[in-house]
């Protein structure tokens, strides 16, 4: 089918399918700028050229791992130099640091040493110090690890977790929705169905989660638009994934760059031709898609706004995740230099909720308009 056919298909209001959604992932060349100009007509569309942003801290409660997926850098083994587990106080500590925030994520590694009990500890010792606090976190991958650890179901960890304060799942460790891919970066990891499956669930129970992806390693088209038609089928059942994140995979420091030679993160254009992939594939069913600004940098996660993400995330980068060397060192954003920054772009900023359910329109004084000028 031409491609431009089916951009006119989703300007006219129509859903297009995988098959079309992979058509448009091959494409190359001058079509490329039909197809972001087509994608931020569906966000306008959608958004109404609002870009949204939270308050949020993340905070890995251990680094120790037994997934060691060859994509991670982040992972220890026990008792190897720099690894860690934070206490419940450790935890309280952290957020606290972080000032006023509206959102905490909780993440950590597949660490053998820490049972059900700490992490329902960990919960409820959160809650307890912090009542308003939205706390989002873990995933499917750690859920299905402490479900196979403590010999009970998925099911009965996130309904444990949920009374222990969890508010919403992440829905990291979807990395390749392909367990063929997924033998190769991620081969001690949960495997699609079950990845699917611990999402339902959630929202089964009343928690929302998050979708992600991880591309620009070893996956191809196919796989990342099966990955894309999985979570779209999901959201057609539940309604309950608020958000969509593209992950950019940075190569530094990973045995999968090593193993594929992969020297350099993806190139820019393929990252927005994800981005405006995923808003004409998802349209209205999912209304959000995010771009984490410390993998793309600044310029690309703007220029992204244009080719259909309508969220820039968190005003922090996580310390232990990979990064551009452009972000390092420079801390995070205040919320003038977001607003700031999303104004300078075209677009009026929003601070939202972590249920992206409602958001504050800001104002940008003129103050705020010259601090990235």
């Amino acid at each position: 089918m031409d491609p431009k056919v089916i951009l006119e298909t989703v300007l006219n209001r129509e859903e297009i399918t995988a098959i079309e959604a992979l058509m448009l992932m091959r494409e190359e060349g001058k079509i490329l700028g039909d197809l972001f100009e087509a994608a931020d007509s569906i966000n306008e569309r959608i958004n109404n050229n609002v870009v949204t942003y939270v308050r949020s801290k993340q905070v890995h409660y251990t680094n120790i791992c037994r997934a060691e997926c060859s994509f991670c850098s982040f992972y220890r083994k026990k008792g190897q130099k720099g690894s860690f587990s934070l206490t419940p106080a450790d935890v309280v500590r952290q957020i606290r640091e972080a000032g006023s925030i509206k959102q905490v994520s909780l993440q950590g590694g597949l660490n053998p040493d820490l049972n059900l009990n700490y992490h329902l500890d960990v919960l409820r010792t959160v809650r307890d110090a912090f009542p308003a606090l939205h706390i989002h976190g873990y995933s499917p991958s750690e859920v299905h690890f402490l479900a196979k650890r403590s010999r009970t179901t998925p099911f009965d960890i996130l309904r444990r977790f949920k009374e222990a304060g969890l508010d919403s799942l992440s829905g990291d460790s979807a990395d390749i929705l392909n367990d063929k891919v997924r033998k190769k970066i991620c081969s001690d990891k949960l495997r699609t169905a079950d990845w699917a499956e611990i999402i339902r669930t959630a929202h089964r129970l009343g928690m929302t989660t998050t979708a992600t992806i991880l591309f620009g390693h070893v996956e191809d088209e196919i796989y990342i638009c099966e990955h894309l038609e999985i979570i779209k089928n999901i959201q057609r059942e539940t309604g309950g994934i608020t958000v969509f994140e593209p992950l950019v995979f940075m190569p530094q420091n990973t045995d999968l760059a090593r193993s594929a030679k992969i020297r350099q993160p993806i190139a820019p254009d393929r990252v927005l031709q994800m981005f405006a992939v995923a808003r004409i594939f998802f349209s209205r069913l999912i209304k959000n898609i995010s771009v984490d600004w410390t993998k793309t940098g600044h310029d690309l996660a703007l220029r992204a706004l244009k080719c259909g993400a309508n969220d820039l995330g968190a005003l922090t980068y996580d310390p232990f995740e990979i990064r551009l060397p452009e972000i390092n060192g420079k801390g995070g954003l205040t919320p003038a230099s977001m607003r700031a920054m999303i104004t300078k772009a075209g677009h009026t900023p929003a601070e939202r909720d972590p249920h992206h359910t409602k958001v504050a329109v800001s104002a940008v004084s003129r103050k705020e308009e010259l601090v990235l000028a």
